[in-house]
């Protein structure tokens, strides 16, 4: 109930969510079970807690106006309170959902990951009880208090309802409170199965400054693992545009936004006929480099689509502004009128690692108190459905804290004015990714290969050679491989941006020398947001029995040290596959 007002009902609104997914169980009657049409219950339920959560689960809010004058979309929309890293390792033991009767039972699990109505799903594996997926998702956690990430396990069926496995969740309070936490969770709902989770909390701040810190942690995670993180947060508030062109024939317009920052797309809602429309809308925003990222609008109009103006704002000018915010009209282009303009309010926040709120004391002890989970006994239950409650208990948890540092990444290059943070003094970086799987990412005793790198600025293309490798893994049954690499680009949000290419097969070899060459066409711009990927597989014949290919290794090398179109020669040590997303 809030905001607070001097007289009754003393309270300017009243918000009203579900912190997480509700529970919906029903039965059809009458002509619905006449008909028993298959799978429509499970359809009308996916259809029905698709509606809830787009209605009153958070982030989504109903906000219910008592006095006047109240600004409802603010509070239908406030600021975030940070931002949850997810990383999604591995399952062991896992249910076996298919029963074979030749060979062993198994399944192809995959997990949906859920914080309010925010999901996530990782891939699938096939045909194991041991699953690798090695994902990692990033969710806006609106409100830490009674909220918890929840992961549920199925296996994927062809034509089927897909098999519950179990579930377990962890409360968003008990990350916050520890910084960072890397534990086994036990499945609810089966008699076995356990996940490999990893979740580290990122609270937000205004100052420009640890746009320095959070630009450098990102870099280094982005170096160790090969995939991307967020350095930022962006709250956006449309709200209205004034003097929009009429669409043909003099009509007004009935203009809505189309709002772009990276792969994240927004839309708002439409206003019917009318030059001057007032949305009032706010929108969320994950920001991976305020150096290099655009938030990009578009206004067109519901019935033909016409393009009525546009809008690009480069978040590099954020950084100079006070608390890295704005709140002022922007002229509009492409509308024919040099008066339009859309106005608008954009804050820049920077994403820092949080702090451990109880450093002292013993470990279990921190541990049984912010984790408070209520296991239930379910040893004999299996359940076909999701359990509508109860956290799991983590025996095996192991926590890491989360120290910030001070560090200088920025340099700017927009023509407006801008802050310099290449001239501050930076401390040296302490380690940022404390769990085991980033510090084991480098693992020589897989093997390693020598490669040289360069990037030829006239021609803009980078040219990779493949040398050779060394002491690779044997995989094959009389202990050596045929090993090939396969070479790729891929983009900061692991989008494979480029066509794949492949060495020839070296057989019975775990030593193979290749010395062939591969050209990759790329922007010298691109280079920095540009990641090569190389695999190193066993070839299996087309014939085979077994008919898998088998990983020996695999590595990730960011491009950004290539602009200088300097060749580089050097050996690298392979990673270990279960890495791989």
């Amino acid at each position: 109930m809030k905001p607070l007002v001097p007289k009754v009902p003393f309270a300017g609104a009243v918000t009203v969510c579900f912190l997480d997914s509700p529970y919906i169980n029903f039965s059809l009657t009458d002509m619905g079970n006449i008909l028993g049409l298959p799978g429509l219950q499970q359809t009308l339920n996916t259809v029905l807690r698709n509606v809830v959560n787009q209605l009153v689960v958070l982030p989504n809010r109903l906000p219910v106006q008592l006095v006047p004058d109240i600004d409802i979309q603010r509070l239908k929309y406030p600021l975030p309170q940070g931002v949850l890293h997810i990383n999604i390792i591995s399952g062991r033991n896992l249910k076996a959902g298919d029963k074979n009767v030749i060979g062993h039972n198994t399944s192809d699990p995959y997990c949906v990951i859920r914080v309010g109505a925010r999901t996530f799903t990782t891939s699938v594996v096939k045909e194991t009880l041991e699953p690798v997926w090695n994902q990692h998702f990033e969710s806006i956690v609106d409100i830490c208090h009674g909220q918890s990430v929840t992961f549920e396990v199925y296996d994927k069926d062809q034509g089927n309802k897909d098999d519950y496995l179990g579930c377990t969740s962890i409360p968003v309070e008990s990350v916050v409170s520890e910084g960072e936490i890397d534990t086994w969770s036990s499945l609810e709902g089966v008699k076995t199965g356990s996940l490999h989770i990893q979740l580290t909390w990122f609270r937000l701040s205004n100052h420009e400054v640890d746009f320095v810190q959070s630009m450098e942690q990102a870099l280094q995670y982005r170096k160790a693992s090969g995939r991307s993180m967020s350095s930022g947060f962006l709250y956006v508030v449309i709200e209205q545009a004034n003097n929009l062109p009429p669409v043909k024939q003099l009509q007004e317009p009935s203009p809505f936004c189309n709002i772009h920052l990276g792969r994240d797309y927004q839309t708002n809602e439409v206003k019917e006929k009318t030059q001057n429309p007032v949305w009032n809308s706010v929108h969320h925003f994950l920001v991976s480099d305020p150096n290099v990222d655009i938030l990009q609008l578009i206004i067109r109009d519901s019935r033909t689509e016409t393009k009525l103006g546009s809008c690009n704002i480069s978040l590099q000018t954020l950084l100079t502004q006070k608390n890295m915010s704005v709140t002022r009209p922007f002229t509009l282009q492409d509308t024919g009128r040099e008066s339009s303009t859309i106005y608008m309010h954009l804050q820049l926040l920077a994403l820092l690692p949080g702090q451990r709120q109880n450093p002292s004391g013993d470990d279990n002890t921190n541990i049984k108190r912010s984790l408070s989970l209520n296991k239930k006994s379910t040893d004999n239950s299996t359940p076909t459905e999701k359990p509508s409650e109860s956290p799991t208990a983590n025996p095996e948890m192991v926590v890491r804290n989360r120290f910030p540092d001070d560090n200088d990444i920025i340099s700017s290059t927009e023509s407006l004015p801008t802050t310099n943070f290449n001239n501050q003094s930076a401390q040296p970086i302490r380690q940022v990714m404390t769990s085991n799987s980033i510090q084991q990412i480098s693992n020589s005793s897989l093997g390693r290969i020598r490669l040289t790198i360069q990037f030829h600025t006239l021609s803009n293309y980078l040219e990779v050679t493949v040398h050779e490798c060394q002491h690779l893994s044997g995989v094959d049954k009389d202990g050596l491989s045929d090993p090939y690499v396969k070479l790729y680009l891929m983009d900061l949000h692991e989008n494979v941006v480029s066509d794949s290419k492949k060495t020839k097969t070296v057989k019975d070899n775990l030593d193979p020398k290749y010395e062939e060459s591969f050209q990759f066409p790329i922007e010298a711009d691109h280079l920095p947001l540009t990641i090569l990927r190389l695999d190193i597989k066993n070839h299996v014949g087309r014939f085979t029995r077994s008919g898998k290919t088998h990983f020996i290794g695999t590595l990730s090398i960011n491009l950004i040290d290539s602009v200088n179109g300097k060749a580089e020669t050097k050996w690298y040590d392979l990673a270990s596959p279960i890495f791989r997303p």
